[in-house]
């Protein structure tokens, strides 16, 4: 087993799992004093070692990077491999069953996939898996190959040397929420019996030698507005407050409590990916975020093609759905103008711009982001427009009166002096010193020649700037959303929120 490292370095993280340990990491880490090495999601054990990758759609679209990242490694059965790599660099290896929920799919020639949400909402991987042999969690079957797969994945933790440091989520469901209402179920299983299903595969990993974490079962209690909305494995502060100090004292550390601030700063997001990670990742209890508007291009708000929005939107979030209906729209400003009132910071992040907007037959404009060009009939109505690309003098030109516009409706709104402008270059290389891969053509230089001249026209109407220095960005290979030049790693987050705090203290 590898030293442990002196206390004042982060616990490292390995999260092998989905919904609970990652939530508990995130959300009640101690902000520096954890860290995520990996995050290995949407992946059964029986999976696992399991090579379909030739089942896997060529150049199928699916609506997330990160989604896509995690259902082409669950095909590819990349647990052991994910583990191997980053073993030496693992306190902890935090082992989370939800995923194991709604069981696997067996193809005919023995090779196993992962049965989640994410496989069944994207219409070209679904389609790829749905002949294949559902094998649901709980029924004897699946057990009896599970505790094998299970034995078997124990030795290989010990061969590793992570087995003495892996610890089982042992989390029942919830049954309730905090508003007194009856907690959903999940995937066809309502919590009572998901409980029920889950203890024999607890106690078989006890039975392995396996260190499980238990909390008080009174505060096993959904939240109904967690970040990722509401289900019965999405509970209150507190629960994860009680994982991550139990993650803490496996490891022979001590969570360190953070003081509570008298009253977090209320932020609403207009904007990108920056924006949302750099407070999700770095301002902890500091902050909360009210709302986010984003995919909505300065271009399109004040056009209106909502008619245009198609009927039946399959396989998307409800954050999703919500940001295309508005941008269809042209509702950006009604938003924010309805965020008014509890916000104390407007974060104005405008990485969503990068793909320009598509310019409809009838002048509507509708915001060209990458999760919207890759629902088909959301695509569709975008090549019946033209492509007006971020950066050029058209493209420019439009935005400089629209920015003017928009500045009127946030003084209107009472949040003009309460905004911020993130000015944060792209990375052009990732922290291990590679060179990172261009946005959708889009490079990194090219990017940060573009955006610069739209925060200098910013800066001459009076918003305050939020700047980072290119020498200050990197790209984080491993970000939980997937590479890009504008994932960053997280000394990149703390810079951002430290100096936006600054800035309106």
């Amino acid at each position: 087993m590898s030293a442990t490292p002196p206390a004042r370095t982060p616990l490292r993280v390995t999260v092998y799992g989905s919904c609970v340990a990652r939530d508990s990491v995130a959300l009640a880490g101690g902000g520096d004093q954890s860290t995520v090495t990996t995050y290995i999601a949407r992946q059964s054990l029986l999976s696992a070692g399991s090579d379909a990758s030739d089942r896997y759609p060529a150049g199928a679209r699916t609506a997330h990077r990160f989604r896509r990242r995690m259902l082409r490694a669950d095909f590819a059965g990349d647990l052991q491999t994910k583990l191997c790599e980053f073993h030496d660099v693992t306190d902890v290896l935090l082992w989370d069953l939800a995923d194991e929920r709604d069981g696997v799919l067996v193809f005919d020639d023995g090779k196993v996939v992962t049965r989640t949400f994410d496989l069944l909402s994207e219409p070209e991987v679904w389609e790829a898996a749905q002949n294949a042999r559902h094998l649901d969690f709980g029924t004897d079957e699946h057990f009896e190959k599970w505790a094998e797969k299970a034995r078997s994945f124990v030795e290989n933790l010990k061969e590793m040397d992570l087995f003495d440091r892996t610890v089982v989520l042992r989390i029942p469901w919830a049954m309730v929420t905090n508003e007194g209402e009856a907690a959903p179920g999940s995937m066809g299983k309502l919590p009572i019996e998901a409980n029920y299903l889950y203890e024999r595969y607890y106690d078989h990993l006890v039975g392995l030698g396996v260190r499980t974490l238990e909390i008080d079962p009174e505060l096993l209690i959904a939240d109904p507005q967690h970040r990722w909305g509401l289900a019965p494995f999405h509970y209150t502060q507190d629960a994860y407050d009680a994982v991550m100090q139990q993650v803490f004292e496996s490891a022979g550390r001590t969570l360190e409590k953070i003081p509570e601030p008298a009253t977090p700063v209320r932020v609403t997001i207009y904007g990108g990916p920056v924006a949302r990670d750099a407070i999700d990742l770095a301002a902890g209890r500091g902050a909360k975020i009210t709302d986010h508007v984003s995919r909505n291009s300065l271009l399109s708000f004040g056009t209106n093609g909502a008619a245009m929005f198609p009927q039946e939107v399959t396989g998307v979030t409800r954050s999703l759905l919500r940001a295309l209906q508005t941008d269809f729209a042209g509702r950006m400003p009604s938003l924010i103008r309805a965020a008014a009132e509890k916000t104390d910071v407007l974060l104005w992040d405008l990485t969503d711009e990068r793909d320009g907007v598509s310019e409809l037959a009838d002048g509507t404009i509708l915001t060209r982001s990458v999760d919207g060009l890759e629902i088909p009939e959301v695509r569709s109505i975008h090549e019946g427009g033209t492509h007006i690309a971020f950066g050029t003098q058209e493209h420019y030109v439009a935005w400089k009166g629209q920015a003017r516009r928009f500045q009127r409706v946030l003084q209107s709104a009472g949040v003009f002096d309460k905004t911020l402008v993130l000015d944060v270059p792209w990375a052009r290389t990732t922290i291990d010193g590679e060179e990172i891969t261009s946005s959708n053509g889009l490079s990194a230089e090219e990017a940060n020649r573009h955006f610069r001249r739209y925060v200098h026209y910013l800066k001459a109407l009076g918003f305050r700037i939020v700047s980072l220095t290119e020498n200050e960005v990197h790209a984080d290979p491993e970000h939980r959303w997937g590479p890009a030049p504008y994932h960053y790693t997280q000394d990149v987050y703390d810079l951002i929120v430290e100096r936006a705090f600054e800035a309106v203290a």
